[in-house]
């Protein structure tokens, strides 16, 4: 008899867990059926998806490209902005040492006139 009760007692169990796996089952199911739509729309969306990724990845590298070039001609008028900054600074000093001391004396010396005659008319103003 205590054999009897003891397979009632694990028989009741076993019922009652195969009655509360039957839920988990179910939504395993739905959520297996829903995983396999989700995989079919990916699978069909997919090819779309790579094309547009091998289009990107085609337009970054010419524009890459486009870019490193932009690049190296901004780095020729770069270096020529450069040389005709340095022919200013040269052609500038070459001015200065040119030019710039004659036109010093000459109004060093335009200023000595001035003086000299000014003071010729005031001495000119105070005899007449």
């Amino acid at each position: 008899m205590l054999w009897e009760i003891g397979v009632l007692i694990c028989s009741i169990a076993l019922l009652l867990l195969a009655i509360f796996a039957v839920p988990t089952i179910l939504q395993i199911r739905r959520t297996a059926k829903n995983a396999e739509i989700t995989l079919k729309a990916v699978n069909q969306n997919l090819p779309g998806i790579l094309t547009n990724l091998d289009e990107i990845t085609t337009n970054l590298t010419a524009t890459s490209q486009s870019i490193h070039q932009n690049i190296d001609g901004f780095k020729e008028v770069v270096h020529k902005f450069h040389l005709v900054a340095d022919d200013v600074v040269q052609f500038e000093r070459v001015i200065r040492e040119e030019i710039e001391e004659p036109i010093l004396n000459t109004i060093g010396t335009f200023t000595g006139i001035v003086k000299g005659v000014n003071a010729f008319l005031e001495v000119w103003r105070k005899k007449s």
